[in-house]
């Protein structure tokens, strides 16, 4: 179970986004460019160095966020002292070193795009800074962290890099989502004083803003000529549309978690062994969870 602990709390789920984005992208730069579609042993560095690096990102903001977790009940491993702080600044050091000294051995230009991942982790969620308690901010750096630099660590990435249209439907689809994640969360961040978007605007206007920009992913989309993200983007408006005007929790929650369900569903039909494992993911992150915590972990709402 120990080994279980450490596995779950490099919190894999929180990867599906990092995965899918990256093997959409993939899917779509080299159908644009006109190159067979293959997942190459390049590919598989690259998810690799992606996968290390975001795991630090993800323990760092733990670290960061025992006492707010503990009031939103939202993670148990820090909070519930199930493993300890310095055995957690030591996996982030290990995991966030391997990352990089791996992206390095690939490519300098792809040790590069691992360094910049892990140094906006620690900017997310480091005291003083801590760019996620800074709403546009906060904003800006999950835009590029997920919808920019993921795509870009691509062998490809010189492609991605001077076609901005490729990669900016993801930036502004990671934008509207993040916005509407702040949501749920507004009771908790605001009593540990955090400045989100929801915290500082309110469900209502944030609702407003994250329909705004999904309709620029609609539009960012089309101009890129890429299908799957106007469907994804159109889908996430008529969701928040009907969140605005019949709102609830459960409703809200599956919002959040529904765009990038389908954008996977996408990516499987790409890469069909990608479904395969996230099958098995899920089914092992609910089985852990349920054992662990007695809850139901992962849900759509």
């Amino acid at each position: 179970m120990r080994i279980l602990d450490y596995i779950f709390f490099g919190r894999p789920m929180l990867l599906i986004p990092v995965w899918t984005v990256y093997l959409h992208a993939t899917a779509h730069i080299y159908h644009h460019n006109r190159i067979s579609l293959e997942f190459s042993t390049g590919e598989a560095i690259n998810i690799g160095v992606l996968t290390l690096v975001f795991i630090g990102t993800y323990v760092v903001n733990q670290i960061f966020d025992i006492e707010s977790d503990r009031i939103n009940r939202k993670l148990f491993f820090l909070p519930d002292k199930i493993i300890s702080l310095n055995a957690a600044w030591v996996y982030y050091a290990i995991v966030s070193a391997s990352g990089i000294v791996l992206a390095v051995l690939s490519t300098i230009q792809t040790g590069l795009t691992a360094s910049i991942i892990v140094t906006l982790g620690l900017l997310y969620s480091i005291p003083g800074i801590r760019l996620k308690d800074r709403p546009v901010a906060g904003l800006i750096a999950n835009a590029i962290a997920y919808g920019f630099l993921v795509p870009a660590i691509h062998g490809l990435s010189s492609i991605a890099l001077e076609a901005w249209s490729a990669v900016l439907p993801y930036m502004l689809a990671i934008a509207t989502g993040y916005i509407l994640t702040t949501i749920p969360d507004q009771e908790g961040d605001h009593a540990t004083e955090k400045r989100t978007v929801a915290v500082l605007l309110g469900p209502k206007k944030t609702l407003q803003l994250a329909l705004l920009v999904a309709i620029l992913t609609i539009a960012a989309a089309l101009f890129a000529h890429n299908l799957d993200m106007i469907i994804v983007s159109g889908v996430t408006a008529i969701l928040i549309i009907i969140q605005m005007y019949r709102g609830n929790t459960r409703q809200l929650l599956f919002i959040c978690k529904f765009p990038i369900l389908l954008l996977t569903v996408a990516a499987g039909l790409y890469f069909p062994f990608y479904l395969l494992f996230l099958l098995l993911t899920t089914i092992g992150t609910r089985a852990y969870y349920k054992k662990r915590f007695g809850i139901v972990y992962p849900k759509l709402s």
